[in-house]
């Protein structure tokens, strides 16, 4: 049997889930079809929700095939885009936030947004 591990931290998970009501379905699938940064993700592609702010709480496709009991079906997803589209929609805030263009923006997001769960 293999052994599946998280690599997002616990308490970014529990801000994810609680944003989005425990549901994937409630989440916009976002595909990574052409990966800027090959190796930073096991499987291309997160789900993410919206915050109270609008900040788009994101959560690794290989992360949530671990979280919930099966796998997110784009189909089954409130909504579907590709990356071109998310960082169209949320370029500017990413430059705000200082996110780098080069590498995986949406795995700078994730860091960032870990980090928060622990400033205190």
């Amino acid at each position: 049997m293999e052994t599946k591990r998280i690599n997002t931290d616990a308490k970014h998970i529990r801000r994810f889930l609680d944003t989005c009501d425990g549901n994937w379905h409630e989440c916009i699938y976002v595909d990574c079809p052409l990966c800027k940064a090959p190796g930073t993700c096991t499987k291309p592609g997160f789900l993410f929700h919206p915050d109270e702010r609008a900040v788009p709480l994101i959560l690794p496709l290989s992360d949530a095939d671990t979280l919930f009991s099966r796998s997110p079906e784009p189909e089954e997803c409130l909504c579907r885009m590709d990356l071109v589209v998310f960082l169209s929609m949320y370029g500017s805030y990413l430059k705000t936030d200082r996110i780098p263009a080069r590498g995986c923006p949406c795995m700078e997001l994730l860091k960032i947004q870990e980090d928060e769960c622990y400033d205190w």
